[in-house]
């Protein structure tokens, strides 16, 4: 497993640490993908968001 993941958030680029996250989702059209961390914080990502959410399924080997 990586550590990190690299995503686009509204602010910018950002790295999100992968043992910080608890839960992830995608909205019905796949145009957002929002990741929740231990810390209580909010990353919603609009680009690439199948591509990250598929990634986020590999890395948890989620199926």
């Amino acid at each position: 497993m990586a550590d990190w993941i690299k995503v686009v958030t509204e602010i910018g680029t950002t790295r999100i640490r992968l043992k910080s996250i608890c839960a992830y989702q995608i909205n019905e059209d796949a145009s957002k993908l929002l990741i929740y961390t231990k810390d209580n914080s909010l990353f919603q990502i609009s680009e690439d968001v199948e591509d990250k959410f598929k990634l986020l399924d590999s890395e948890f080997k989620i199926k």
